[in-house]
């Protein structure tokens, strides 16, 4: 039976995790790529108007974390990807994480995230996790009423079931690895599903 997990009360600092090689491959995307991708994704909300995805991993229906489709890329990027899940996570002490849903958001330089809350279905299950590695001064995710300025290259737990937004004042665009993460030892086995 899923858990509902312990999230923080509005953001958690996870500790620095070394982006090194995956801020180079994110680096070398091209445009189209990141078009393609966005035209693609699961996660279509309004919300995200100003926000390109790259998803590599989705829960189904966002509904069970233990059912999730890995999209082809997930087999290219997953070594870039796994030591910092591994990193940030070890404090968890989880005997068997899964990463069910993972992938790159830019934030457009001038764009906004709107408030909303990441509510129900699978979320109350899994703890997500953002990485900044491309960031600026002048972004700030807003948690509960309070901004935080997630640094480059620092993991953090955000408690996205509370209403929380986001804004790029700056003049380059905000990447971040995000992903979430659930103990399947406590949660039953995954279920993963692979398309091609």
């Amino acid at each position: 039976m899923l858990k509902r997990v312990n999230k923080p009360e509005t953001i958690r600092e996870l500790g620095t995790v070394d982006i090194a090689n995956l801020e180079a491959a994110v680096a070398r995307l091209s445009e189209k790529a990141w078009m393609r991708e966005d035209s693609i994704k699961e996660n279509a909300f309004e919300c995200f108007h100003s926000t390109r995805h790259f998803v590599l991993r989705f829960i189904t229906g966002n509904a069970d974390p233990r059912v999730f489709t890995s999209y082809p890329a997930w087999q290219v990027w997953q070594p870039l990807m796994r030591p910092i899940f591994e990193h940030a996570t070890r404090d968890y002490g989880f005997a068997a994480p899964e990463y069910p849903k993972v992938m790159l958001a830019r934030l457009e330089a001038g764009g906004v995230i709107d408030r909303h809350s990441d509510g129900a279905g699978s979320h109350p299950f899994t703890h997500k996790i953002h990485v900044p590695l491309q960031t600026n001064g002048q972004t700030h995710l807003e948690v509960g009423g309070n901004p935080y300025h997630l640094r480059k290259g620092t993991a953090y737990e955000v408690n996205n079931i509370k209403l929380h937004s986001a804004e790029n004042r700056g003049k380059e665009d905000r990447i971040h690895l995000i992903f979430e993460v659930f103990d399947t030892a406590q949660a039953g086995a995954s279920i993963a599903s692979e398309i091609a």
